[in-house]
C-alpha cells in the first residue's frame, strides 16, 4: 500500500497555482497556460514537455521526474472548485480540437451531459495521430486519466467514447496496447495506473475519492453502482 504525506505548505501547489484563473503562474520555462493554449497546431505536436503541465497524473513520470503530480492537496482543491475544473476543460477542449474533436456539454440537468463528436476538420488533423503508433496515443491516455482524478469525469468518458468509435471503425489501426491503456486510464479504479500491470492498491487517497465517487454514483442511479 503506498502512503503519501500531506503537503503543509501555505502556498497552492504547482498545478493549483497554472491554473488559477486570477492570478496565473508559468511554468518553468515562463509559460502560461492561456499562451500554451494559443499555440499553433504544429507548436503542440512538436513540443513535448507542456502536455505533463496541462495534464498532470498522481504518478511520477519516468521520463521527466520533474513534472509536477497529483497529490491529495491538488486533486481535492480541484474538485471542489468549478473555476479550476472550467480551467482544466479549457486544456481538454484545446487538445480535443488538436486531435480533431468538439465538447458539448448540455448543463441543463443537474448532472451536465458530455459529449464529445468529430469536427468538419477530424479527417485532415487526425492524420497525424491515428495511426499504429504514435506518442499522441500516451498523450491521449494522460489526459482520460488526468480528467477523471481532477474532478470532469464525464468528460473523460465522453472522449473515450469517441475514442472506441473511432477505433470500432478503423479496426486494426490502433494497437492493442494502445487500446488496452485507454480503457484502464477510462475504466480503472482511480488509484490503479493504468501502466500498473499487478493490480496493487495505490495511494490511499486515491482509493478514498474512487469509493466516494462510487458512493455518489450508486445514489444517483438509484442504489445501484454503476
Amino acid at each position: 500500500m503506498t502512503t503519501t504525506t500531506t503537503n503543509t505548505n501555505t502556498t497552492p501547489p504547482f498545478p493549483v497555482r497554472f491554473y488559477s484563473p486570477t492570478s496565473p503562474a508559468p511554468d518553468s520555462s515562463g509559460r502560461t497556460l492561456t499562451s500554451i493554449l494559443s499555440w499553433p497546431d504544429s507548436a503542440l505536436e512538436y513540443s513535448h514537455d507542456y502536455i505533463q503541465n496541462l495534464f498532470p497524473l498522481p504518478e511520477r513520470s519516468p521520463i521527466n521526474p520533474s513534472a509536477p503530480i497529483i497529490d491529495e492537496q491538488t486533486c481535492k482543491t480541484f474538485r471542489s472548485s468549478p473555476q479550476l475544473q472550467n480551467q482544466l476543460r479549457r486544456s481538454l477542449k484545446r487538445m480535443l480540437k488538436f486531435y480533431g474533436f468538439l465538447l458539448l456539454i448540455d448543463d441543463s440537468e443537474h448532472e451536465p451531459d458530455c459529449q464529445v463528436i468529430t469536427a468538419d476538420n477530424f479527417t485532415a488533423v487526425s492524420r497525424n495521430w491515428i495511426t499504429g503508433f504514435d506518442h499522441n496515443h500516451l498523450r491521449i491516455t494522460r489526459i482520460i486519466r488526468s480528467c477523471r482524478v481532477l474532478g470532469l469525469e464525464a468528460e473523460a468518458e465522453a472522449f473515450y467514447e469517441a475514442l472506441t468509435d473511432i477505433a470500432g471503425e478503423r479496426r486494426g489501426v490502433f494497437s492493442r496496447k494502445t487500446l488496452m491503456f485507454w480503457r484502464r486510464a477510462a475504466e480503472r479504479p482511480l488509484h490503479l495506473a493504468p501502466e500498473d500491470e499487478n493490480g496493487v492498491r495505490g495511494l490511499d487517497w486515491l482509493v478514498n475519492i474512487y469509493q466516494d465517487g462510487d458512493k455518489v454514483r450508486s445514489e444517483e442511479s438509484g442504489g445501484v453502482i454503476i
